[in-house]
């Protein structure tokens, strides 16, 4: 059985209205066992008086990590199920809320903002401290950077995320795998100034399915404003890309030849 945790179920009941979408086509690419949760006692008693909601009755997951989709969880929490906050971080996005809550009752664990009734859409309850001992993110850079781009097919605008202001990924596809890498601005004017600087670094190739992480280059022409594209490669044939929503395409983009593919930048440490 399917159960919401901290994605986007069919069939949610959203909590907070979601921002209307700009219906237009692709504009040019421009410029720019449990991993226990904390040992340090808080300094306070936490914070009450809220509750999970919007999960549609399938109930929200306490994970073990903020970070990782594929974080174990620890129990299961139905709508309605009040819950005591120590602190918060910025983890997983997940439908433009990146805050994630690590909670001590009724269990403890980790548990995204977005599944609760908080005051404020993607912000720190009043008064909720930064976490200090949280656990790594896991897996590969390339990893993290996936499940981020992942959790945000569908979405129009970045949401503030890593603090960059809600502009739509639109036309952003640069800082849209800059973001995937955290970073809120990925240093080069557009798609085409990026790929011409890997390329004088000898790393971009242009043989073999670009794996999954991969920086996916398209040259520039009049559909793309001569700024050129990017995309990230999900190393099985199918690519995510910025357009008016991001979204899960082929490799093929036409009007714009593809040009071949590189690792991201060695500088990018990742999310």
């Amino acid at each position: 059985m399917y159960q919401p945790n901290d994605s986007n179920p069919p069939g949610r009941t959203s909590r907070r209205p979601l921002p209307r979408l700009a219906v237009r086509v692709l504009a040019a690419c421009g410029v720019t066992a449990m991993v226990l949760v904390g040992t340090a006692a808080p300094s306070f008693a936490g914070i009450s008086g809220y509750s999970v909601a919007g999960t549609g009755g399938a109930g929200l997951m306490v994970r073990t990590s903020p970070y990782d989709a594929n974080a174990g969880s620890v129990a299961l929490l139905g709508d309605g199920t009040g819950f005591v906050a120590e602190c918060a971080v910025r983890g997983r996005n997940i439908s433009g809320n990146s805050v994630w809550h690590r909670i001590s009752s009724p269990a403890s664990g980790w548990i995204s903002d977005y599944y609760t009734n908080t005051p404020g859409f993607n912000q720190y309850l009043p008064g909720e401290p930064e976490c200090t001992t949280t656990p790594p993110p896991t897996g590969t850079r390339e990893d993290r950077a996936m499940a981020w781009a992942r959790s945000v097919i569908g979405q129009a605008y970045t949401n503030g995320d890593l603090g960059d202001s809600n502009h739509p990924w639109d036309g952003w596809c640069d800082n849209f795998v800059g973001h995937a890498y955290g970073r809120a601005a990925s240093g080069y004017a557009s798609a085409i100034v990026h790929y011409n600087a890997l390329l004088s670094r000898g790393m971009i190739r242009t043989t073999g399915t670009p794996p999954s992480g991969a920086l996916v280059f398209y040259a520039a022409a009049s559909i793309n404003g001569y700024y050129g594209h990017v995309m990230l490669s999900e190393g099985n044939g199918n690519y995510i890309t910025s357009a008016a929503t991001v979204r899960r395409v082929s490799q093929s983009w036409p009007g714009a030849p593809y040009l071949g593919w590189s690792y991201a930048d060695p500088e990018w440490t990742g999310r």
